[in-house]
Parts: structure tokens; sequence; C-alpha cells
């Protein structure tokens, strides 16, 4: 029985090399980058939480600002209502900008979420390929003996998959 009609063609031959070389090189990569992740989400959380502290007091000096104009109109029979309209507009102005920056919160909570999701999920496959949490494996002696991709080639094409 001739074998020669089973064989693969050079190009597939070679398409499978470089397929497994990206893989084990996204690979490395990925086990490198799950070290990284809480260290992202952390730091955002802060900002997160600063921000939102800040919102929450220029909210309530807006409120207590808004209190005392109503107040210096009920007590100065009409006379300076021009400015009292023009500072009130511009706490209106304050306000508004104040539910944009809510806005802007409610969505880094989301990325933060997501990111964490994306680091459980890493983790868990990680696993599941035989890779503890926190640990990194010496490169197993490389005993692949046929044609090699230049490291810049490898790190272009995981670089157009995103990785």
């Amino acid at each position: 029985m001739n074998t020669d009609t089973h064989a693969l063609p050079p190009s597939a031959v070679h398409n499978l090399r470089e397929a497994d070389v990206l893989l084990t090189e996204g690979v490395q990569r990925i086990m490198h980058a799950s070290s990284d992740l809480p260290g992202v989400s952390h730091p955002l959380q802060e900002a997160l939480a600063l921000s939102e502290q800040q919102a929450m007091a220029t909210l309530e000096a807006v409120e207590s600002a808004q209190k005392e104009v109503a107040a210096i109109r009920a007590t100065n029979g009409g006379f300076i209502d021009s400015r009292l309209d023009r500072l009130d507009e511009h706490l209106q102005t304050i306000l508004t900008s104040q539910q944009s920056q809510d806005l802007a919160g409610q969505r880094l909570k989301r990325t933060i979420t997501l990111l964490q999701a994306v680091e459980q999920r890493i983790q868990e496959a990680l696993e599941q390929l035989g890779h503890a949490r926190g640990t990194t494996q010496a490169p197993e002696e490389d005993t692949f003996s046929g044609e090699r991709m230049d490291q810049g080639n490898v790190d272009d094409l995981l670089a157009q998959l995103g990785i």
C-alpha cells in the first residue's frame, strides 16, 4: 500500500507548523498576561471610587447653593434676580456635567466587571490546561526540527489577532 497518497502537501505542513507556533506563543502570552489582569482592575476601581466621592461632594454643594439662591430670592424682593438667575444657570451646568460623570462611572464599572470575567475565564482555561494559578512552567526543551518562523513574524501575526 502506498502511503504517499495520504501525505500532506508541503504548504499544509508549513501552515500546521505555523499554527502550532502561533498557538504555543499565544498560550505563553496569555499565561503571562493573566498574572497582570488583577492589577489592571484595582487602579480602575480606586479611580472610580474617588470619582464617585468627588461627584457626590459636588452634588451636595450644588444642592446647598441652590437652597441658598432660593433663600436669597425669598428675602431680597427681586432686585438681584438677574444675578441669581445666572448663578442658578451655572449650578444647573454643574449638575448636568455631574450626570455625565455618573454615566462614565457606570461604563467604567461595566468595564471592570468585564475585565474580571475575562480574568476568571483565562484562569479557568489555564487550570484546565494544567497550569496552576500564579505559576509558570519552564519551557520544555525544543524538539522542533522543522522550518522555524521568525519571532517578529510571530509577534506580528499575534498582534493582528489581538493577542
